[in-house]
C-alpha cells in the first residue's frame, strides 16, 4: 500500500495500551465477583520514553474516561476504569497505511478452530456506525 501519511517511530517510542474498562449499575453488591459486566478492551495509541511512562499514561487515560449516567430504564450506572490489559511496544521505524501493529499466536489448532477466527464483511460491519 502506498501512503504519504507516516508516523515516525525511529526512537522506538509508540506503544499500543489495552485500557480495560466496566459498566455497571452504581448500586451494586462489590462482594459478588461473579455478577455480570459489560466489559470493553480499548486499544489507544501512546507515544512515551519508557514502557513505564505508556503505562502511566494509559492509566491516567483510563481513569479520565470515567463518568456516569442514567440509562434508558432510569438506572443510574457508570464506566469504570479496571486497568491495562496489554503494553505492546511497536517496532516498526515508519507507520503508515497498512502497517502491521499487532499480533497474536493462536498457538497449534485445529483447522476448523483456526476457520472459526474469521467472519465475514457484513458480520465485521454490523456494529459500526456511520461518522
Amino acid at each position: 500500500m502506498k501512503s504519504q501519511e507516516k508516523i515516525s517511530n525511529e526512537k522506538g517510542n509508540w506503544y499500543i495500551v489495552e485500557i480495560i474498562e466496566k459498566c455497571e449499575p452504581v448500586d451494586r453488591n462489590e462482594k459478588q465477583d461473579l455478577r455480570r459486566v459489560t466489559t470493553w478492551g480499548n486499544h489507544h495509541l501512546i507515544k512515551a520514553n519508557s514502557p513505564e511512562r505508556a503505562f502511566d499514561k494509559a492509566v491516567k487515560l483510563g481513569k479520565e474516561a470515567e463518568y456516569k449516567f442514567t440509562n434508558t430504564d432510569k438506572l443510574e450506572m457508570e464506566w469504570i476504569f479496571v486497568g491495562i490489559g496489554e503494553l505492546l511496544p511497536i517496532y516498526e521505524e515508519n507507520i503508515e497505511d497498512g502497517t502491521e501493529l499487532m499480533w497474536r499466536d493462536y498457538g497449534f489448532i485445529s483447522d476448523r478452530r483456526t476457520n472459526r477466527l474469521v467472519f465475514d464483511k457484513k458480520e465485521l460491519l454490523k456494529n459500526f456506525k456511520p461518522m
